[in-house]
């Protein structure tokens, strides 16, 4: 299960989003034939991979052409002219394409949540309001490919780091506008998404595309959480100069619990259990879901009867000690428990390093495995799966073919 871990040192836009994406792994081709079922013309993609502040990553701009160059207007001024594309227009495009459902109905949400700020700062109805012939452009293919890339990347969460914008004024064609510009102000109403601002920084770093990308696909807010394995480390360069590195880091990672470094072969683990009787499964369901979340190493119910013979479960799981107030916190809030059992154990364990190996198959992680001098080799269940449906073959199959070839390449 991959997560895209965002960290908007720097402001976000749609064109860094997309140079994140392509410097994590995205490929240009997959990419490119993705885009063209948008049947959208007037354009060319540039990605460059270059080096800014010692540090290497990708700059990805929309190269607009030749009737429209000339004419490109600021960022955070896409939609305030009143000839061009309007929202009815984008979204049929959109949806007239072949892209998957959740693409068009994610990019579409994004144009909608932008037109309706640009409507109320403008003073107009959403139906009046335009996307400029050049903006809307570089906006839909920004917030199209973003989705477009998530998808082809196999990621399933995004979370984000608290946003940072500059401050003072921009020109734009129509004025001097305040940073943060005002939709994107508009647009934290009534949102979760935390954000501050550089008084070092003069100028505008969340743009309305970036902004409204963050608030609709990132779930959760906060530093990157401790569950989870860093894979790759990806960065996508801003346009605009800053003083300073304008740059979006994006970490792409893997949150399953099993595919974290281990380097010890012994250490202490805290058991803690609770029997509930009045518990349905969905509800267990979810309260093991939170706790595998929260970081943790394993959760599992089993059936057991209760006093007055009710048929009940116990509740158990292992997490670390340091983590002993905030996994009894999450019970008795998400369950109806009143009481808590727990015990520290020790634990022997295998010594585990994951690296993702490139097969016949496909890239796969590799967990190898070592006890004093014995060793072995596994891998994850569900990448198993999507082979076999991939390759339409057995699950067997594939470990024996994956196996092997790991075997001659020893």
């Amino acid at each position: 299960m991959k997560t895209l871990y965002l960290d908007p040192f720097s402001g976000v836009s749609g064109n860094m989003l997309l140079g994140t994406l392509f410097d994590l792994g995205l490929d240009v081709e997959d990419f490119t034939h993705e885009l063209a079922k948008l049947k959208l013309t007037g354009y060319q993609l540039s990605l460059t991979k270059t080096t800014k502040s010692a540090i290497d990553g990708h700059l990805f701009e929309v190269v607009l052409s030749d009737e429209f160059k000339g004419h490109h207007p600021d960022e955070g001024a896409e939609m305030i002219h009143h000839h061009g594309r309007n929202l009815a227009a984008i979204e049929g495009l959109i949806h007239a394409s072949e892209l998957s459902a959740s693409i068009k109905q994610s990019a579409c949400a994004v144009f909608e949540e932008i037109a309706a700020a640009e409507a109320r700062v403008h003073g107009k109805t959403i139906n009046e309001i335009h996307f400029h012939e050049v903006g809307a452009i570089d906006s839909i293919v920004d917030v199209v490919g973003f989705f477009i890339g998530l998808e082809l990347l196999q990621i399933q969460h995004v979370l984000c780091g608290t946003l940072v914008d500059g401050t003072g004024t921009i020109t734009v064609a129509h004025g001097v506008m305040p940073v943060p510009v005002p939709a994107v102000m508009q647009m934290r109403l009534n949102s979760n998404v935390p954000f501050r601002q550089r008084e070092d920084v003069l100028t505008e770093l969340v743009t309305p595309t970036g902004f409204g990308l963050i608030k609709h696909t990132a779930e959760t807010f906060g530093t990157l959480p401790e569950n989870v394995m860093i894979e790759k480390i990806g960065y996508g360069f801003g346009t605009r100069e800053t003083g300073s590195l304008n740059a979006l880091r994006g970490c792409l990672c893997n949150s399953l619990l099993s595919n974290q470094q281990v380097p010890r072969e012994q250490d202490h683990v805290l058991l803690i259990e609770t029997n509930l009787d009045d518990a349905t499964g969905q509800e267990l369901s979810d309260v093991m879901q939170l706790l595998l979340e929260k970081g943790a190493k394993d959760v599992w119910t089993a059936p057991i009867t209760m006093k007055k013979g009710r048929p009940a479960y116990k509740l158990s799981l292992l997490a670390a000690p340091a983590q002993n107030d905030e996994m009894v916190k999450i019970l008795f809030e998400t369950t109806s428990s009143i009481g808590i059992r727990q015990q520290l154990l020790d634990r022997k364990i295998m010594q585990r390093t994951v690296r993702l190996e490139k097969t016949a198959l496909g890239d796969v992680h590799v967990k190898h495995l070592s006890y004093q001098g014995f060793s072995k080799i596994s891998f994850e269940h569900d990448e198993l799966l999507a082979l076999a449906k991939e390759k339409r073959c057995t699950i067997t199959e594939v470990k024996n073919q994956l196996m092997e070839q790991l075997q001659k390449n020893e």
